[in-house]
């Protein structure tokens, strides 16, 4: 059984769907992160671009990792992961703990 990331980890139920209302150059970079990460196309807007934020937060310990806007980086996944399985993420920049959190490979 593969393992489903659940929006209602970052947003509230019966909003997973929610486009959100971001500025343009936001909201750009949303649409990059899609690109990225086929496992979270059933997420609207909303809460790609609320697990984003709280990833860049909380783990990369900026507001927005911008600069993660151009490829792929399976720690983010991880941290979806993270946050769905195990609940919050208080370990800073710390890879090798986050990417214990490979549920969704299987």
């Amino acid at each position: 059984m593969s393992f489903n990331f659940e929006a209602t980890t970052f947003v509230q139920p019966g909003y997973g769907q929610a486009p959100g209302d971001w500025s343009k150059l936001t909201q750009a970079g949303i649409n990059k992160l899609r690109g990225f990460y086929p496992e979270l196309s059933h997420w609207g807007d909303l809460a790609l671009g609320c697990a984003f934020g709280s990833f860049s937060q909380d783990f990369m310990e900026v507001n927005w990792a911008e600069w993660m806007l151009e490829q792929r980086d399976e720690a983010f996944l991880s941290y979806c992961c993270w946050r769905q399985t195990r609940g919050a993420w208080r370990n800073g920049f710390d890879e090798d703990t986050l990417l214990e959190a490979v549920e969704w490979k299987n």
